[in-house]
């Protein structure tokens, strides 16, 4: 396996990580798609249990994985928006430019995201064809596009949250005001401010067909914050699937040994996401 790591920035840590099968002449060689990576972490940091774990999963199924390490707090960076979406936009650039060497099909480019790599990977899906952010990127609106979209768990609507979280407290609580800040970079918190980092308050036709899925006990990320984007989805006429599980809570990622860090985020009927999503996968790339 071809394991690079490719720094997209140089002012902070800004990486993406390649996970590719090295070339053989007892494999076929046609061109793979490729997956980017976003893990969560709320913005703090990024999580290794929806890294490479993840990568190599996608790896095992036919694709080139790639893991962003997109900007957090932990790179001493007080607000993350919107340079976060740039991180992104890079990787998705980088890939396209480097697909004959890393022999990728540059049609067929997925992003996913985990919690708040889902919060990024939904933002990137309703802002990669505008025009200014083509324009501020000086590339193509074509080449940013993904083909797809899997959004796990994902930070979709903060105004939602916020409603939610403002009347209570405890861990989860605090975790949403914590990121928050991290994203907006104040604690002023507007209606203005809040939608502006909520996809579901974006979306429009042009967003790529998209897989979400969350669990309904989800304390971190209430799934009504979840609904009230796949309503936006379906007012606009984009393709998706959607699945709420009954229980699991927050941050299972494959939901098995492979990701898991205790006993509770092992759940054999939520590890059932992955197939679905690459049966999902292969009507939207092939199909």
């Amino acid at each position: 396996m071809k394991v690079e790591v490719i720094n997209l920035r140089e002012d902070r840590p800004v990486t993406l990580t390649s996970y590719i099968v090295n070339r053989s002449k007892e494999i076929s060689w046609e061109k793979r798609p490729a997956v980017v990576i976003c893990p969560g972490g709320a913005f703090l940091s990024t999580s290794d249990r929806e890294a490479e774990p993840v990568a190599l999963r996608f790896l095992s199924r036919g694709y080139n994985a790639f893991v962003l390490r997109y900007t957090t707090a932990s790179m001493g960076t007080e607000k993350v928006y919107p340079d976060v979406l740039y991180d992104l936009a890079s990787a998705v650039v980088t890939i396209r430019r480097r697909a004959e060497d890393w022999n990728t099909d540059p049609e067929k480019v997925v992003i996913v995201g985990f919690s708040a790599g889902g919060a990024l990977a939904s933002l990137y899906s309703i802002m990669w064809h505008r025009k200014w952010f083509s324009e501020t990127l000086d590339v193509s609106s074509n080449v940013l596009k993904p083909s797809a979209v899997i959004l796990a768990y994902p930070g979709v609507d903060y105004v939602k949250m916020y409603e939610i979280f403002k009347k209570q407290s405890g861990p989860a609580s605090e975790m949403f005001f914590k990121s928050t800040i991290t994203v907006l970079g104040t604690e002023s918190f507007s209606v203005e401010s809040l939608e502006e980092i909520s996809a579901t308050y974006h979306v429009d036709k042009n967003v790529p067909p998209t897989f979400i899925w969350t669990t309904s006990d989800d304390e971190y990320v209430p799934v009504e914050s979840v609904i009230t984007y796949v309503q936006a989805l379906a007012q606009h006429g984009v393709p998706f699937e959607f699945h709420v599980f009954e229980k699991g809570g927050h941050g299972l990622s494959l939901a098995d040994k492979t990701t898991a860090r205790t006993d509770d985020q092992i759940n054999p009927h939520v590890a059932k996401w992955i197939d679905l999503a690459f049966e999902w996968l292969e009507e939207h790339l092939w199909g």
